[in-house]
């Protein structure tokens, strides 16, 4: 016995707007007119570099900049922490190169 399966998306069924989207009507997006497009940059490199150090030069501007109290603690804390870690990763490394001699792989 053949089953008959239907194809739906042959049919073309006419869509009825729903309530709200008759009644609500948006202005028409300004468009806007110039002569180049947002956001181009010149292909040349020297241009490139100018536009980039200029962006930079706005964005560091914006920047707030810790204290040199701040600053001189916050670097203390870094140099300690990667002074600790790896004396902690050159301690195993000596322990695990002592195993593996002992047992003979090395």
């Amino acid at each position: 016995m053949a089953k008959i399966v239907s194809d739906k998306g042959s049919k073309s069924q006419a869509k009825t707007p729903g309530l709200l989207k008759g009644a609500i009507s948006r202005p028409a997006p300004s468009v806007r007119q110039s002569t180049t497009p947002r956001g181009t940059v010149s292909t040349k490199p020297i241009g490139r570099t100018r536009a980039f150090l200029r962006e930079v030069r706005v964005e560091m501007t914006k920047v707030t900049w810790p204290p040199r109290k701040e600053l001189l603690q916050a670097t203390g804390v870094v140099i300690i922490a990667v002074v600790i870690a790896g004396a902690y990763i050159g301690l195993f490394d000596y322990i695990w190169t002592v195993i593996v001699s002992a047992v003979g792989l090395g």
